[in-house]
């Protein structure tokens, strides 16, 4: 399963940048009893692993859905950038471009940039694409600004468009009446789960599903996570302790192409989370190996000591692509050992500059492992925000900017 490798933050590794091994016992023991207290009364995310039977029904009713040229998952926010991080971890890099992929192309719209709802407009044919709206309040202003904008399209090119369109939202809302009306096709939100925790319910299964993703699998993973207690309780400790100590941004940073939007997904997750109360706010930054050791490395290694680091490291990387050119120092070698020296080399320098930083280490990247990492990164999150004392599932400060959008409208 996966493991957290925290060595290069204890003081036997770091000195007196590091944490000592009494005071992480201490940190743990609060994050036992915390995640005890969880299990007493479960959060919507902590109940989402064990849905099977729902997830059989998705697949079920995925695979009537795949005769379709594109799916265009319109969203924003958890609507959106967890079914990025499936379908780039579980699919091909060049999946849209494969003729022999496992279903229709994946378009994410999950911005109300009029130039790029506009280009993706010209890119497909309506007639050919199912339009996956997802919004569990059912009145997300970006996300319906482009569901009406394609709407008004398929009503003028084809008869059947309600064929076209499946709406993933909660139980009220604008969204819910609509597809009430017009006999739409629906899947729920379930009610106690948030959007940035809601990757693993109906609104980012369906579209893995209806791409070939195995989401079975994706559960198992996240089940199975649910026994694998300490990578998260310690996450969540270190991550309180070195905020305390004047850490205050976390650097999330996979070496793997795969895992890229997992940092994306990660970063909204840990903000949205813990940025509370104007006295919480560990920031996360998005960082990829090995493309930012040539961009944030030398802040990381030289800046200000106001950072740990989580370096995300796949023990069994893709092929191995060997390298055979005269008498260069890289022959013999293959783009696969640059690759995973380059990963230890950074842990290794930032370790000897007393930096602290830990490494999740995933076996492999696929739909079992993918599913364990998204719990278990779910979970040290909402353990996290209880030490810190805010609440992890609500999010105030996003609340008002949507207020002053509308105002600015003239709808309120």
């Amino acid at each position: 399963m996966i493991n957290l490798n925290y060595e290069n933050t204890l003081v036997s590794a770091v000195g007196s940048e590091g944490i000592s091994p009494e005071k992480l016992e201490s940190l743990k023991k609060d994050g036992f009893r915390i995640l005890e207290e969880l299990k007493e009364d479960p959060p919507g995310f902590m109940q989402l692993p064990l849905r099977f039977e729902e997830a059989r029904d998705i697949s079920a009713r995925a695979a009537s859905l795949k005769g379709f040229k594109n799916l265009v998952v319109l969203g924003i926010g958890g609507s959106a950038l967890g079914n990025i991080t499936l379908h780039q971890a579980l699919n091909d890099p060049y999946y849209n471009l494969r003729s022999d992929r496992p279903g229709p192309r994946l378009f994410v719209l999950d911005n109300s940039d009029p130039a790029w709802t506009e280009s993706l407009a010209r890119l497909i044919d309506v007639k050919e694409t199912l339009f996956n709206v997802i919004t569990k309040s059912g009145s997300t202003a970006e996300t319906l600004a482009n569901f009406f904008f394609f709407l008004e399209k398929l009503k003028k090119e084809t008869p059947d468009w309600k064929e076209h369109i499946v709406i993933t939202t909660g139980e009220k809302g604008f969204l819910r009446e609509f597809a009430d009306e017009n006999s739409l096709r629906t899947f729920p939100v379930p009610e106690p789960v948030g959007g940035r925790y809601s990757v693993l319910s109906e609104v980012g299964l369906l579209p893995a599903a209806i791409c070939g993703i195995d989401i079975l699998k994706l559960l198992e993973g996240a089940s199975d996570a649910m026994e694998n207690e300490h990578v998260p309780v310690i996450y969540a400790a270190l991550q309180y302790y070195y905020y305390k100590k004047g850490k205050n941004i976390n650097v999330f940073m996979p070496y793997s192409k795969r895992l890229e939007s997992a940092a994306d997904w990660f970063r909204q997750l840990w903000a949205e989370s813990l940025g509370k109360n104007e006295k919480t706010g560990p920031t996360p930054v998005k960082a990829l190996g090995a493309t930012d050791q040539h961009s944030q490395m030398q802040l990381y290694m030289e800046g200000p000591r106001d950072k740990i680091i989580t370096f995300l490291t796949v023990n069994e990387t893709e092929p191995e692509l060997r390298i055979d050119y005269g008498g260069h120092f890289l022959s013999g070698k293959s783009i696969r050992d640059l690759f995973n020296a380059e990963s230890r080399g950074s842990m290794q320098a930032l370790t000897e500059a007393s930096r602290p930083n830990m490494c999740l280490e995933i076996p492999e990247v696929n739909a079992y492992h993918t599913g364990e990492l998204i719990y278990q990164l779910e979970a040290a999150c909402v353990i996290a925000g209880r030490m810190f004392g805010v609440d992890p599932f609500d999010q105030p400060g996003v609340e008002l900017g949507k207020k002053l959008a509308y105002q600015i409208l003239g709808t309120e």
